[in-house]
């Protein structure tokens, strides 16, 4: 080491004023010359800067620096001799600083005896230092500008550390409080955290408006108050008072008022009143005792903090009303789906006896929506959930599970499914009218089973596969639910998904059953059948699939495969040269792309629409003119239009006139007794006048015995197909019939 000492110039040093409250500035003195201590101390004796005086603390080698700056984290200046017990003793302990102590606000100011030794350049560079002096050029002046610099670089750097560690404990107590869901849980966990964030030991409480001033879900109360929904000790006797209410005993309620008329925070002697507003309009004043150090507080955090309270205090009062919703029936305030599975175990467990479910569904409300608008259904809904509630009493649960359809738990019942859809079906008045809607009804039985749990959802299901049964069977009438209908049901979901694999492996294929001419016997065209043969080779017959079809809406798709396997069928076998037919579904003919999507199939395989008949129910078209312009357009494209099983449906003369039809096929119910009912022969003997006089083409189906055709031929009908013929046949023996 150097024997030269430092040395100072006489100049004047300009001094802040003290402020004793303040601690001292730690600075750090590490060199191994005892005299550069001692004069370092000497020339900044009696200082102060900043109003905080100077602490010298010291050290003589580098392994010693190094524990003193562990023993002082709070050191804002350190002046550090590069050559002590090593030539880089100095540099080394830099790096031992920043790296290992992780102290990144200390100043350090690298002092040399030696400046050759190191250029300053490369250390600058090299090392995280803040200056690099020679010992000579510190004069007093220089010396105090030096620390006092440093000591303003260290300010800067501690209060942004203090307000990022401040920003991470907002934020870490903001994760904390958006755990709580409740007002009350909420508004406890601000006044924790308020202490822990700003190091307090307060006595507080927390005021929230009973109401927001706008928002979507403003609470409907005429009391517009501010109640205390969180308090510690000292304000527990408050807790839960409207502070208009108690502002006698409250000696601080004035200022409470004065933070919401103002919407600002106010500070008061010993008093921190915080204010805070939501997006919705909630508002709330935190009182905090013993807080007068938050007017000093960084403000920045303190807002952010605030900001974060809001947003949490609004989360809080809206999960209140989702927790609401997510139970509860916005338009009728009875239980929902989940409400009711929710409440099911613990009324069984209260009643501890049999309950019965019944599940209740408003015939053809979709028809009053559409004539008389939502807001004439929604009364309805009303009414009758009313009627529901009264017809069975306070002591039952009653739900609204979706649009239309209302649940029912109930004990000690004594009404059948029967007896419930006739009493609700009963006249309701609504806007002054008397209406009068049917109901179906499904019902089931829970079983009380001891401590055993229920399962609310597996009676729901079976409720409403009895619904579903009356739907199909008794529409008006109730049903109780039977084993059978849950084994039909998981059989007909299991070959549905069969049928979904079957579909896309190719495994459904086109019969064909002729069509023939009654006074040659010759075939004259073909009806198209689908059939399903599995992988396994396992015949699957029409009567167990197409229902399955119907029910899932997957005719579009269905209709369209088919389709596409006729154009196999016709591109295959160019010798079939007499019109095929195949059957298309209501579903199908409702759908906006059907008839583009059915013309680019028969288009991109080139066949001609005059070799293909199609074959649609009259019930599909009924009451619906988008099916009956889509059928005409499939006409004018050169499709023949057949209408099948007339006579099945709700037939009607005068409708004939609006069908855009070339083909009548009357139904096999006519003809399965017409050797033993004259009714049916002359039924079918006006039919057939009727449509020659309208110049339609006539096929009649479900032949199977020579009577049967004979009396058909005495009514000079064309076309026959039926059993009596032919059966449906695979495509091949189609083929040979023909080259007969």
């Amino acid at each position: 080491m150097s024997d030269e000492l430092i040395t100072f110039a006489e100049e004047e040093t300009e001094k802040s004023p003290k402020n004793n409250n303040n601690p001292p500035w730690i600075i750090g003195i590490i060199d191994d010359e005892p005299s550069v201590h001692e004069v370092t101390i000497l020339a900044l004796k009696n200082v102060t800067i900043y109003g905080r005086e100077l602490k010298f603390v010291s050290a003589y080698s580098e392994k010693e620096g190094f524990e003193l700056i562990k023993q002082y984290p709070e050191m804002a200046v350190v002046l550090l001799d590069v050559v002590m017990e090593t030539d880089d003793a100095g540099l080394q302990l830099v790096e031992k600083i920043r790296q290992q102590l992780n102290n990144s606000s200390l100043q350090i100011i690298l002092r040399t005896g030696q400046p050759g030794y190191a250029p300053e350049e490369d250390i600058i560079i090299r090392y995280d230092i803040n200056a690099y002096k020679t010992k000579g050029e510190l004069t007093r002046s220089r010396l105090f500008t030096s620390v006092a610099t440093s000591i303003r670089s260290y300010q800067h750097l501690t209060a942004l550390e203090k307000s990022r560690t401040g920003l991470r404990k907002v934020i870490q107590a903001s994760a904390s409080l958006m755990q709580e869901r409740s007002v009350y849980e909420f508004s406890s966990g601000v006044l924790e955290q308020i202490d822990a964030l700003f190091d307090l030991t307060t006595q507080s409480m927390f005021c929230v408006s009973q109401r927001p001033h706008h928002g979507p879900f403003a609470i409907k109360s005429e009391d517009n108050g501010y109640y205390i929904v969180a308090a510690n000790e000292k304000f527990q006797p408050f807790f839960g008072k409207n502070i208009a209410a108690v502002a006698d005993e409250l000696p601080m309620a004035t200022q409470i008022m004065q933070a919401i008329e103002q919407q600002k925070h106010v500070y008061l002697d010993n008093f921190s009143f915080l204010y805070l507003s939501t997006p919705a309009g909630w508002q709330g004043v935190i009182v905090a005792e013993n807080a007068a150090t938050l007017r000093q507080a960084d403000q920045e955090i303190l807002q952010i903090f605030c900001m974060n309270v809001a947003l949490g205090l609004e989360s809080a009062k809206y999960f209140a009303h989702l927790n609401k919703a997510a139970f509860h029936d916005e338009l009728t305030g009875l239980y929902n789906r989940a409400g009711l599975l929710d409440v099911a175990q613990r009324y069984l467990y209260e009643h501890a006896q049999e309950c019965s479910l019944f599940i209740l569904d408003i015939d053809y409300f979709h028809h009053v929506v559409t004539s008389m608008g939502y807001e004439f259904g929604d009364a309805i809904l009303k009414k009758t959930a009313e009627n529901i509630k009264q017809i069975f009493g306070e002591k039952s649960v009653v739900a609204r599970l979706h649009s239309d359809v209302f649940a029912v738990l109930t004990y000690k019942n004594h009404l059948s499914a029967n007896d419930v859809a006739l009493r609700c079906s009963r006249p309701i008045l609504v806007e002054s009218q008397s209406i009068r809607m049917g109901m179906t009804v499904g019902h089931c039985n829970l079983p009380y089973e001891g401590n055993t749990a229920v399962n609310a959802e597996s009676a729901l299901r079976k409720a409403e596969l009895a619904l579903n049964v009356a739907k199909e069977k008794k529409r008006g009438a109730g049903e109780t639910f039977d084993a059978s209908y849950e084994l039909e049901s998981k059989k007909s979901m299991t070959l549905l998904n069969e049928l979904r694999v079957g579909l896309d492996n190719k495994e459904l294929f086109l019969q064909l059953q002729p069509k023939v001419a009654t006074d040659t016997s010759e075939v004259v065209g073909f009806e198209g059948l689908i059939r399903w043969r599995t992988k396994e080779g396992k015949l699957i017959p029409p009567g167990a699939f197409i229902p399955v079809v119907e029910k899932s809406g997957m005719n579009y798709g269905f209709d369209l495969y088919v389709a596409e396997q006729l154009c196999q069928v016709l591109i295959n076998n160019p010798s079939i040269t007499v019109p095929v037919s195949f059957n298309i579904s209501a579903n199908s003919l409702n759908h906006e792309t059907f008839i583009y999507d059915l013309k680019q199939i028969f288009s991109s395989h080139q066949i001609d629409f005059s070799r293909v008949e199609i074959e649609v129910t009259e019930n599909a078209l009924i009451n619906s003119d988008n099916a009956l312009a889509r059928l005409a357009e499939l006409k004018k494209f050169g499709f023949s239009i057949c209408l099948d099983d007339f006579g099945a449906g709700f037939s009607s003369l005068s409708y004939l006139l609006r069908l855009p039809i070339n083909i009548i096929k009357i139904d096999r119910a006519f003809v399965a007794d017409i050797t033993t009912n004259p009714s049916s022969y002359t039924l079918i003997e006006g039919i057939v006048s009727i449509m020659k006089n309208l110049n339609k083409s006539i096929v009649v189906e479900g032949v199977e015995t020579q009577e049967q055709l004979n009396m058909l031929t005495s009514l000079n009908i064309e076309t026959i197909q039926g059993f009596y013929f032919y059966k449906p046949m695979d495509v091949s023996d189609a083929i040979t019939l023909l080259k007969r």
